[in-house]
This record gives C-alpha cells, sequence and structure tokens, in this order.
C-alpha cells in the first residue's frame, strides 16, 4: 500500500469565497494534513506543500502543463506555459531575447523611471487618499508592459481591461458565464490590435517584444501562438508587477521596523521585492495533469489527475521558513521562494518585474511621498487565491512644497570636508543664501574622500573637487582646516555655538575579515592600501612590499580599483597623481593577484565598466576558477559576459597573472612555523571543496567602519532615516547611513538634508556661530592654506603625473599655516585651462549657463564654465530642474551643458522640463543657445544622446543653436571642464565681434 500510495484526502470543506477572501488558515490546514488533497469545490487535486510543488516543478515529463480542458487555453489561446517541451522551449527561446537582464536595464529601466515620474505625479495630483493601486501600480505597470510588448496601438487603460478580464477568466472555476463573456471580448479586442501591430513592427523594427520576434532569423513562430502568448504577458506581466507594488508598500507601511530598514539601506529593495513576492505571491495557483499514475508526497494520483499548484502556499511552508507567516526582509538561506515558479517554465519576466518594482517604484514612493501611511479612514483590502494581490490601497502623505531659499541666516558648521560634507554645504548655502557656513576637516586638506579614497588614475572622478571648490571660493563658506572635533573643540561647544551642525566624518576603517589569522602581519584593509596610493598623512611609511604573490578577499568595485592600480606599470599611470614611492614598493616583484569572492559572476558586486577597463591592461592575464567558460558563454547577464572577455582574450607573455574565485570563500589564514607573518589562505567554496593558496600577503576589501574615536555620537536607526540626531545636530552620507552609495549618491542626499534642516530652523538665527569658537582654533588652517599646498604639489609634480601629494601631515600644516603671514592666495587656475577669450566676445552679452545633471558632472562643468566666462560676461548659473518652459529667457545667449542618463536618456531632474516644452509648444525663435553634451564613447549608439533629445527639441521650438555641438568622452582622457571651456572659446570665436554669439 505504502509503494502505491494511500488515496487523495478529500477536503470538502473548501468552498471558493473562503479561497477568495483569504487562503492561508486553509492552506495552512491542508499542508498539515499531507499537502495534496482532493478539493472538490474547484474538481481537482490541491498541491500545497513547499516540497510537493517543487517536485511537480521538476518534472514536467509526469505533471504537464498541457492539461485537457484548462481554462487558461480557454481564455488566453495555447501559450507557452501550457506546452511542455521540445514546443514550449521553442516559444520561450523566441519570446526571450527582449527580456533579458541587459535589455531591461539599457532599453526598458529608462522608461520604467520616466513612466513612474509620470503616474506618480498623477497620482499625488488626486491629493491623499488616492489608491496607491489603481492609481499608481495599475497604470503604471500597463503602460510598461504597453511599451515592453510593442502595443503601440492600445493605451494602459487597454491593457488594465484586457489583463483583468482574461486573468479573471483563467481564474473562473465558478464557470461564471459573465466572466467568460468579458475575457471573450477581451480576446478578440487584443487581436485586432496585435493584427495591426504586427504588420507595423515589419516596417517599424524597435526593441519591443514583437519587433524582436519578427527579426529573428531561424524561427518563425505561428499566428495562433503569438496571439496565445501576447495574452499571456499581458495577463501576467500586468497583474505580477502591479500586485508586487501594492503588497509591497502595504507591507512596509504595516511594517515600520522593516521600513526603516529599506529606508536606511536601500540597497535592500531587492530583499523587499523577495521577501513581497513570497509572502503572497502574486500567481498563487497554476494548474497541471499528471501523465501517467504517480506518488506525490504519498498521495497516489491517477494518470490525467488535474492539479492545483499553489505557490500561495507552497511560500509559506513551515517546514522551509521560520514563521513564514510573517513579512521579513532580513531572511536568511531560509529557502528559495517559488513565486518565479522552477524547472522549465521559470518567469521569463522576473527581471522586467524586479527592475520595475524594486530598482523603480518602490523607492520612488517612499522617497517622494514623505509621511506615507495607509487612510485610517478608508482601510485596504486584499483578494484571490488563483492571482491574489491588493483589491483597495487608500494611502495618504504629508503635503511637500518645493522649497524656497530661506531668507533666514541661521549659522552652521559641517564637521568633515569630503563629498557628503561639500554636497551637504552647496545643498544649504542655496537654501540659505546668507547663513554662515563653515566646513570643518581634520586634515589641512579639504575633499576628503575624493583626494585620498578615489583611485588615483581615475583623475575625471576626482574632478569633482573643482566644482566644490567654488563653495570656498565663490560662495562665501569657510573652510577651518587641521581641526579635530572632540580633540580639538567638543562636540557641545560646536552645537553651543552653531544652530546646526551636521556631522559627515564618513568611514574610514577597512572592515574586519571575520576567520582565523585575520591579525597576523601581512594582512592589510583595502582602505589602507587605497590610502597609501593616495599619499593620505595618516597611513605609516614606508609602505609595505606585498610580495610575488597577494590574495584579495572580496570582489566589488574597491578590490577591483586594488587590483587594478597593482596590475598598472609606471607607463600605464600617467596623468594620475598616484604616490610613485608606494606603488613602487607594493608591486616590487608582484607576480600573482588571487580575487577571491563568494558570489558568481552575476552576482558579483563589480560594475562590468570597471572590469572591462582592468581587462585593457597589457602583460596581465586572466584565470578564472569555479566557474566554467561555457557558463559564462551561455550567462546572458553583463557581468558574466565581461568576464568571458577577460579570460578569452589571447594569452601573451604575462608579466602578471590574475586569478580569480568566483564562488569561493576565505576560511583561515595561515603562518609559517608561527612566524606570525601570512604565508598562505584557506578558501572553500559552497560544495565545501576547499584548497590552500600560498600568498606572501593579504589585502581585504569588504567595506568600512568607523574607525576607534572617530565615531563622535551614536546615531539610530531614526536618526539615520531623517538624518536629525537631535535637536540641531544631523548626520549626512556615510556617517548617516553606512557605508552605502557612491559620490554622487551624496548629491541628492544633500538636498533632502537641507530640506530637513530648512524645516527644523525656525529662525530667526540665535547663536553666534564661528566667533564664538576661534580660541579654540589657534591652530587650525584656512583655505588660503590649502591653495598654497595645491600650488607647491602641482608645481613639484613629476612628469607624467598631475600633482606629488605631500604625505606628511607636519609639512602640510606648515605650509597651510604660512598663509597666515602672506597676503590672500588667489586660486590657481588650472594648467588645462585655456587663456582669456577673444576679444570679440563682447561684455555686454548677457549669459546664462544652463546645465541638466545625473550626478553632478554638469553642473561642474557649468560652474567652472561660468567662472571662466564671468571675466567678460554678466554670467548666471540656472538649474534646467529648476527652468519652466514658459519662462525661457531668449534675451540672454544660453549656453546648455546636458550629461545623458542610463542608455541615452536625459537626466532625470531635466525630463520635467523637456515635457513641458513638448506639451506648451512655446514660440523660441529668439533663443540663442550653445549645447555641451557629457556621454561615454564606449556606448557607440547613445553617446551624448541627452544633449542631442534637447538640441531636437529646442530647434523644433524655433530655437537657434550657435556653432557645433561639444561632447565630452567620459572614456577619454580629457576633463570634462577643460573639454568645455576650450569649445565654449571656439564658439565664440566664429561670430562677428560686434555682435556676440547671434
Amino acid at each position: 500500500m505504502t509503494k502505491q500510495g494511500l488515496p487523495a484526502p478529500i477536503a470538502d470543506w473548501v468552498t471558493i469565497p473562503e479561497l477568495y477572501r483569504d487562503p492561508f488558515p486553509i492552506f495552512e490546514r491542508l499542508r498539515s494534513e499531507g499537502g495534496v488533497h482532493w478539493v472538490p469545490a474547484v474538481n481537482r487535486y490541491l498541491v500545497t506543500s513547499h516540497d510537493a510543488v517543487h517536485a511537480t516543478e521538476l518534472d514536467q515529463g509526469t505533471f504537464s502543463a498541457n492539461e485537457e480542458g484548462s481554462l487558461m487555453i480557454r481564455a488566453m489561446g495555447h501559450s507557452m506555459l501550457r506546452r511542455d517541451d521540445p514546443g514550449h522551449y521553442a516559444e520561450r527561446k523566441a519570446w526571450q531575447p527582449a527580456l533579458r537582464p541587459g535589455v531591461v536595464k539599457k532599453t526598458w529601466m529608462p522608461l520604467f523611471e520616466r513612466n513612474a515620474e509620470r503616474y506618480l505625479r498623477e497620482f499625488m495630483d488626486k491629493g491623499p487618499g488616492a489608491d496607491l493601486v489603481w492609481d499608481f501600480a495599475a497604470p503604471y505597470a500597463a503602460e510598461n508592459l504597453r511599451a515592453v510588448i510593442g502595443l503601440h496601438n492600445a493605451t494602459q487603460q487597454d491593457l488594465q481591461r484586457w489583463s483583468q478580464t482574461m486573468i479573471d477568466a483563467t481564474g473562473n472555476y465558478a464557470d461564471d458565464p459573465v466572466v467568460w463573456a468579458k475575457g471573450e471580448a477581451s480576446f478578440n479586442e487584443v487581436d485586432e490590435a496585435l493584427d495591426e501591430m504586427l504588420a507595423w513592427h515589419v516596417k517599424h523594427p524597435d526593441n519591443s517584444l514583437l519587433s524582436n520576434l519578427l527579426a529573428l532569423p531561424d524561427y518563425q513562430m505561428p499566428l495562433a501562438a503569438i496571439r496565445a502568448n501576447v495574452k499571456m504577458t499581458i495577463g501576467g506581466g500586468l497583474n505580477e508587477p502591479r500586485d508586487a507594488i501594492g503588497v509591497g508598500m502595504w507591507s512596509l507601511l504595516t511594517h515600520p521596523e522593516q521600513r526603516r530598514l529599506v529606508e536606511t539601506n536601500p540597497d535592500l529593495w531587492d530583499a523587499v521585492f523577495d521577501e513581497t513576492i513570497r509572502w503572497v505571491a502574486p500567481i498563487g495557483m497554476y494548474s497541471r495533469q499528471t501523465t501517467r499514475d504517480v506518488v506525490l508526497e504519498g498521495i497516489r494520483l491517477p494518470a490525467g489527475a488535474k492539479l492545483g499548484i499553489c505557490i500561495l502556499s507552497a511560500n509559506r511552508d513551515e517546514k522551509v521558513w521560520n514563521e513564514p507567516a510573517a513579512f521579513d526582509i532580513s531572511r536568511q538561506s531560509e529557502g528559495p521562494h517559488l513565486a518565479f515558479g522552477k524547472g522549465v517554465h521559470v518567469c521569463l519576466g522576473a527581471w522586467v518585474a524586479r527592475a520595475e518594482v524594486a530598482a523603480v517604484a518602490l523607492p520612488k514612493l517612499l522617497s517622494s511621498l514623505p509621511g506615507l501611511s495607509l487612510d485610517p479612514g478608508n482601510p485596504p483590502e486584499a483578494g484571490g487565491w488563483v492571482f491574489r494581490g491588493m483589491t483597495r490601497l487608500p494611502v495618504t502623505w504629508a503635503s511637500t512644497p518645493t522649497p524656497r531659499p530661506c531668507k533666514a541666516s541661521p549659522s552652521i558648521a559641517i564637521v568633515g570636508a569630503g563629498p557628503s560634507g561639500c554636497y551637504t554645504a552647496q545643498a544649504l548655502r542655496r537654501t540659505f543664501p546668507d547663513a554662515e557656513l563653515v566646513v570643518i576637516d581634520e586634515l589641512p586638506t579639504p575633499y576628503g574622500l575624493v583626494r585620498h579614497g578615489v583611485a588615483p588614475d581615475h583623475q575625471g572622478t576626482k574632478a569633482v573637487s573643482r566644482q566644490f571648490a567654488r563653495l570656498f571660493e565663490k560662495d562665501a563658506v569657510r573652510f577651518v582646516g587641521s581641526t579635530r572635533v572632540g580633540t580639538d573643540v567638543s562636540l557641545d561647544t560646536l552645537t553651543s555655538a552653531f544652530d546646526a551642525v551636521v556631522l559627515a566624518t564618513g568611514l574610514h576603517q577597512d572592515t574586519f575579515l571575520d576567520v582565523p589569522g585575520t591579525t597576523l602581519d601581512g594582512v592589510h584593509g583595502a582602505g589602507k592600501i587605497t590610502r597609501l596610493l593616495n599619499s593620505h598623512p595618516h597611513e605609516v611609511r614606508p609602505a609595505p612590499g606585498l610580495g610575488t604573490s597577494v590574495a584579495l578577499v572580496g570582489q566589488g568595485n574597491v578590490a577591483i580599483d586594488v587590483v587594478r592600480l597593482l596590475a598598472k606599470k609606471d607607463s600605464d599611470l600617467t596623468d594620475s597623481d598616484i604616490d610613485d614611492d608606494a606603488h613602487a614598493r607594493l608591486t616590487n616583484g608582484l607576480r600573482t593577484i588571487h580575487v577571491i569572492g563568494r558570489s558568481m559572476p552575476p552576482m558579483a558586486k563589480f560594475d562590468p565598466v570597471m572590469l572591462r577597463e582592468l581587462g585593457e591592461l597589457h602583460g596581465v592575464e586572466h584565470i578564472v576558477h569555479g566557474v566554467d567558460e561555457r557558463d559564462l558563454a551561455a550567462a546572458t547577464d553583463p557581468r558574466s559576459a565581461v568576464v568571458l572577455e577577460l579570460v578569452s582574450r589571447p594569452r601573451t607573455d604575462a608579466r602578471l597573472r590574475v586569478e580569480w574565485w568566483f564562488g569561493y570563500s576565505p576560511t583561515r589564514i595561515n603562518d609559517l612555523d608561527g612566524n606570525r607573518h601570512a604565508a598562505s589562505v584557506s578558501i572553500e567554496n559552497k560544495d565545501g571543496t576547499g584548497l590552500e593558496l600560498k600568498v606572501d600577503s593579504i589585502i581585504t576589501a569588504i567595506g568600512f567602519q568607523a574607525t576607534a574615536g572617530q565615531q563622535i555620537v551614536d546615531i539610530d536607526d531614526a536618526a539615520r532615516e531623517s538624518g536629525r540626531i537631535r535637536e540641531g545636530l544631523y548626520a549626512a552620507g556615510w556617517t548617516r547611513r553606512g557605508p552605502k552609495g557612491t559620490i554622487p549618491s551624496h548629491r541628492s542626499d544633500s538636498r533632502q538634508l537641507a530640506e530637513t534642516i530648512q524645516a527644523d530652523f525656525a529662525g530667526p538665527a540665535r547663536k553666534p556661530g564661528l566667533t564664538a569658537i576661534e580660541r579654540s582654533l589657534a591652530s587650525s588652517t584656512s583655505y588660503d592654506g590649502w591653495l598654497l599646498i595645491d600650488a607647491n604639489e602641482t608645481r613639484n609634480a613629476a612628469s607624467g603625473r598631475v600633482r606629488r601629494k605631500i604625505s606628511d601631515l607636519r609639512e602640510l600644516r606648515i605650509i597651510a599655516g604660512s598663509a597666515l603671514s602672506v597676503s590672500a592666495v588667489e586660486p590657481a587656475i588650472p594648467a588645462d585651462a585655456p587663456d582669456d577669450p577673444p576679444a570679440n566676445a563682447t561684455q555686454a552679452e548677457p549669459v546664462n549657463v544652463v546645465f541638466a545633471t545625473e550626478s553632478g558632472n554638469a553642473e561642474l562643468v557649468a560652474e567652472e564654465l561660468a567662472t571662466h566666462l564671468e571675466r567678460t560676461h554678466d554670467v548666471r548659473i540656472v538649474d534646467l530642474s529648476d527652468v519652466e518652459a514658459a519662462a525661457i529667457d531668449s534675451s540672454r545667449f544660453t549656453i546648455i551643458v546636458c550629461s545623458t542618463y542610463g542608455d541615452g536618456e536625459l537626466p532625470t531632474r531635466a525630463r520635467r522640463f523637456h515635457e513641458d516644452l513638448l506639451s506648451a509648444r512655446p514660440d523660441l525663435s529668439g533663443l540663442r543657445y550653445a549645447l555641451f553634451g557629457l556621454g561615454d564613447r564606449s556606448y557607440a549608439q547613445t553617446y551624448s544622446r541627452g544633449s542631442e533629445i534637447l538640441d531636437e527639441t529646442l530647434q523644433s521650438l524655433g530655437a537657434s543653436r550657435i556653432g557645433d555641438v561639444g561632447r565630452h568622452d567620459a572614456a577619454g582622457r580629457g576633463l570634462a571642464p577643460a573639454v568645455a571651456i576650450d569649445w565654449i572659446q571656439k564658439v565664440f570665436e566664429a561670430v562677428p565681434a560686434s555682435g556676440g554669439p547671434r
């Protein structure tokens, strides 16, 4: 009897209305009673345990998707979801090109961003009380899907109607004739729209699914299959992201502790997405049919048995997850959820859904709607069991008027002159034009991470310091160097002297590698190595020798920076500010670098562009362990592709070998005969396979933390969320959020913090500011002192270097201190800056320098252009996000500096202006402008496309462009400001001397 299995228990107590209202108590009972039952109400066996569901998904030979009398086939046609291989495989392969991760990132992510902003504006216009599902998630998901499929002749409202009625028909187990009639109407409407668009895509190919399908060279899908698969895509491709957004936001709004986690750490949005679709799977049940007699979880199922595979239930199986009914984004390795399916029918749209939900919609909702909460007078509702989601989700939020510059004049001190401190000063200056702003740093040099953390060979990234220089040279921000808060001046003294104090001291200590032997000599942190190569005065010299072989633990961008710098020869470091002595000592005799990371290539943390740069170095051989080259070739993600490029390069006489260990983690660092110096590292993969790498030294690149004594004050979760530690005291950058985010991310954070400080400041200013603590600053240094250091370092630069950084702290302080005994120091003109503008550029011509930026680089260029031109022109700098289309000033010659975002898109903050131009269509026949674009030529199809979009639109409205479009290539050697200045001179030289640029 055991071998033949037991007859299925009959669950005649289950009803469809109860399943729709709340299936989870029903599923919990079914699982406890074995997990496979005959349920008369739905006329099929329900499979509810995780193990049983998983078993059906991996055996299509026994559990066929091609169910006889399938409701889905009746509702949508015979799609690939109701086929088994090989027929299923052929259709799936044809459907795949438009949905691959690389295509999602390059093609669809910018579209998702635009659509999210559009429907978020419409949602906000409805005001608090709007329904987040039907007023935002549904139209947003439908508009995305319309573009991905290529149904350009339909509206998002059409897709919503088609999706809902066909989905209702697919789950019509009650055989309601009204449901069938509505589904049939949509079935026919989709066919009509699709027939028209198939003909259209033949003549007008684009990136959509339909165009890709028609362009396949070796396969032509039958029309009936195209129709069925498009309907299947409309069903799942709309309701899954819509319901994931609704359930995900409902989960966060009802679990404030989880909400705080993700607001503190935006890297958790993927975890929010996965936990959301585990907790409430959007596709709750699908059908299968047995092809033979089979025993499943001890239950005998006859051939031809119809099954209901209950993902909603399997994802809450107590045998797999602890407290499965709880929503918890911090779950670690408890089990794989089944929301996307397994086996051959795993969801094709998984990457699309993750991108539009986790990368765009959920973060944008929380960041754009402060105080977002459930509407207390209008409770939410959920429903469904075949498909489940929120049927109502009314929410409310705080009104957010656009911040305007405050006329009050508080005194504000910012502790830390790195990127977060400087961006905060920049945002506060805009908010408080007359405030006393003081930036305090323990070093006599400003710019922190830009000066001492960014790789010395990435001078384009370091160029942001020119933008920060304007703070101290033009915007009346005071720099106080050589002053340590907590030692030279206490935090209490500071907060008593200033109306607001912002802590932006960052994190400098390398995170401890928690394995035996990590304290041995020869174990170094990546931060230490980077600071040595950047001449940080706090690092002990001389730099250590790494020997002939080094192991580097970690595969993020910091690790790749270290590998690249160690792999470069002296001649590869032209135009850098590297510490040549440190580089020579670290790399002397180095022959092998082992790079160890626990992730496989698709999930590794490096940026593919960074790895590609490493691959371009001559004389470096790359060897990959832990992943087969055939697997790399078969993968579709960009990281695997670039790793394959590395190992596929022709192997020449290599002076250095880099060995990549994917899927391995260090378990122990070993010394030799107890000499307390690292001699090898033991590593192990997930299968338990271990080996020992003999090395001379080890570098860890696994993150950063606060150094002992660096944490001036404790910062709790509430402070990390708001930036407010207590009244008058705030945190910015890594001090606030931990070691997450890049330099550009500090820029957007700083604006939010400035708004918080503005909202907190009641005015008028009550505290005296810097004058109250000047006695404590007797040994401090000034910005003039930094200019002397800057001049000294650039003047003494070695051949092929942009500066020779001084690493001796006493020498730095002596040079900076000498500024007290000399006249005010004029800012040094960069060596690559052109001469004065030509004489025919008239002083009478007023100029607006307008920038459209994503990360701040266009703003830097705009400021450099303004500084260059203000000697001969009346110049104003304008952020394009602050310009209304109807308020364009045609009386001033306009210089536009525009970056390109994503794969050929306008920067986020320029899109509203562009949309206003297209809708208002003002007459711009009097506007004269010059245009400079920022891009990366390695993206050949979209290089500088953001600026071209503006150019085309402005000319279509009558504006006249003067001169050629200027361009900066981020992949080239020239710095953007210098290229822009050279370009604008040529623009002015090309026009008559009498009329200016007309």
